[in-house]
């Protein structure tokens, strides 16, 4: 199968979605399947050769872009590309797979409709959320226009992704009428097989007497990492002998480290900054416990991570992120009290045979979201989403009443052969 992954998010950047792309895509490949990305290139500053990228990956197709205004940082695609518009029609794309619905969302709407296949559609973010404290900086609410854009979006592809439970009863609030279904990433466990703590306690000085309670994330304002540095205070009047560990970087970072300094925190509190893959792993290895306040997690593709690495986590609960941690079983989910969450905490730390049993269960349920098993569900998927598309669907219709007004270039044409089929059943001579 000949697969289209279109996405405004990937490489050099790292997040859940570039996260989810490439365990998706290995798994695909490693299966005979071909998968292509369509994404934008990195911003300027950025190390990346993408002259070599094309030579050693010609399945990634790279598009100009900017800084873009809504969430700087992030690029903006220009979803122009000659080269790509010569070669798309030529790859014998059997499935769009939209991984966001900005510019690259866009035109990948418009290559399922040119070459009449299915289009499948990963919501991964609660944008409308994000939107809050990221667009124009949270001066301007936009998450009413967002939501009216997520359904109009949604309701143009033949089915819709989404990684938890939470998202999928979020769009149909919203009014999404597709076929919704609920798949989380899954995680490639051979990565996190004998990884061996690394030198963090030695590089933060963390005596080796002290537990270490790890956070990793962006460091915005929707990842509640301020929950856990407050509450901070409050576990170590139960146990000293702890540490929190924040790992990530963003545009919130100097205000928490001013927090944590307010607060007397420096010497408990530690920030690492972006740290690679490998060091982060290692640092994993090293903590004895995660802890998770976000309350806008769609998947928390992280807390995986956590128990594939056989951490016990302590989390705010979230009826959304589904079972990733069942209370009491490899962890705590408690309510949004520092108390509680500092009580749990330090009941994890101080019980050896409780941590044991919340350690194996943590492994056991990251075993049960393998990316092979996950990806076994992607292909069910993409063969239903064949099987129902339908060559006289809306969106043809709607592409053929468009050429009447707008001439569009030759590879982007509703073919012929369609437009009969789309006559006879509409019944139109």
């Amino acid at each position: 199968m000949n697969i289209g992954f279109f996405t405004d998010s990937y490489l050099p950047l790292v997040d859940g979605v570039v996260t989810s792309i490439n365990l998706f895509r290995n798994e695909l490949e490693r299966r005979g399947h071909t998968v292509y990305v369509f994404a934008p290139h990195s911003l300027k500053g950025s190390k990346v050769d993408f002259k070599q990228e094309e030579k050693e990956d010609p399945h990634v197709f790279r598009f100009k872009s900017l800084d873009s205004i809504f969430i700087p940082g992030y690029p903006f695609a220009i979803p122009i590309s000659f080269k790509a518009s010569r070669k798309i029609p030529k790859l014998k794309l059997d499935i769009v797979h939209a991984q966001s619905y900005s510019t690259l969302g866009l035109l990948g709407d418009l290559v399922a409709l040119s070459e009449n296949i299915p289009k499948v559609f990963t919501y991964h973010t609660f944008y409308s959320e994000y939107a809050k404290d990221y667009l124009f900086k949270g001066k301007i609410d936009t998450s009413k226009v967002i939501q009216k854009y997520d359904v109009f979006y949604c309701n143009r592809c033949d089915r819709v992704i989404t990684p938890s439970e939470k998202l999928k009863s979020i769009l149909e609030q919203f009014g999404v009428k597709s076929r919704i279904t609920v798949l989380p990433t899954g995680i490639d466990l051979k990565e996190f097989e004998g990884i061996e703590p690394g030198g963090i306690r030695k590089e933060l000085e963390i005596p080796e007497d002290k537990k270490v309670l790890l956070f990793v994330g962006r460091l915005g304002v929707e990842k509640n990492v301020e929950f856990l540095i407050r509450m901070m205070n409050v576990l170590l009047r139960k146990t000293k002998d702890t540490v929190l560990v924040i790992v990530g970087d963003g545009k919130n970072k100097k205000d928490l480290e001013h927090l944590a300094g307010k607060l007397d925190l420096e010497d408990s509190v530690v920030f690492t900054g972006f740290l690679d893959r490998k060091e982060t792993l290692q640092t994993f290895a090293t903590s004895d416990v995660f802890v998770f306040a976000s309350k806008t997690d769609t998947q928390g593709l992280v807390l995986l991570e956590a128990a594939a690495m056989r951490k016990p986590i302590v989390m705010i609960k979230d009826e959304g992120l589904g079972n990733l941690v069942v209370d009491g079983e490899n962890g705590f989910t408690v309510p949004d009290d520092r108390e509680e969450f500092a009580e749990k905490t330090a009941l994890l730390l101080q019980d050896n045979g409780l941590y044991a049993r919340m350690s194996s269960n943590s492994r056991a349920k990251a075993k049960s979201l393998s990316i092979e098993r996950q990806t076994d569900k992607l292909l069910k998927l993409y063969s239903e989403a064949q099987e129902d598309y339908l060559d006289s669907s809306r969106r043809i219709k709607f592409w053929l009443m468009l050429q009447k007004d707008v001439t569009l270039p030759t590879w982007l044409r509703v073919d012929k052969k369609i437009s009969k089929l789309f006559k006879k059943s509409y019944g139109k001579k």
